[in-house]
């Protein structure tokens, strides 16, 4: 029943999240990596490109991460790194710098999530939960920022997509 709820909730904010997805670089970077053969050996393990897409079986693996999944979670943690680098330049220009300082503390905290299950510190199913627990968590922080900002940008002005600080 937890997982339904928390699928549902996840649904609906990428769903709004996803109308302004191709504004943002990080995004349209974070996407692609479902798509990188060289993460194959964790490509069902755990979600490449967001929380909101990791399966019920990814929340049941309750092991380790080996050696060759070792190597392509090391990867996937370069590849996310320089995912976000490439949207430095947008989250530098909203004008709610608060919403960007949530996405690179958001983003650190998974990467040190990352190198966790890399180094054997928690297993997938371990990982899997807490990204999507993370990730809810700073959907309702985001959009606190954003109901707070709205009351002092106009409506013209450029925000981070909703629900994709996650990253």
């Amino acid at each position: 029943m937890f997982r339904t709820c928390v699928g549902a909730v996840v649904l609906a904010v990428s769903m709004q999240a996803l109308a302004d997805e191709s504004a943002y670089p990080t995004n349209q970077c974070i996407e692609s990596l479902r798509y990188d053969d060289r993460l194959a050996a964790i490509a069902d393990k755990v979600a490449l490109a967001r929380s909101d897409q990791t399966n019920a079986d990814m929340f049941a693996l309750d092991r380790s991460a080996v050696a060759p999944e070792q190597r392509a979670l090391a990867l996937w943690s370069k590849l996310r790194q320089f995912c976000f680098d490439l949207g430095a330049d947008f989250r530098r220009e909203l004008p709610n710098q608060e919403q960007a300082a949530l996405a690179g503390r958001l983003f650190d905290l998974q990467q040190r999530m990352i190198d966790e299950l890399r180094e054997g510190g928690s297993t997938y199913a371990t990982f899997n939960q807490r990204r999507v627990d993370v990730y809810q968590m700073a959907a309702s922080l985001e959009a606190q920022i954003l109901e707070r900002g709205e009351m002092i940008t106009s409506p013209e002005t450029p925000v981070l997509p909703a629900g994709h600080s996650e990253i």
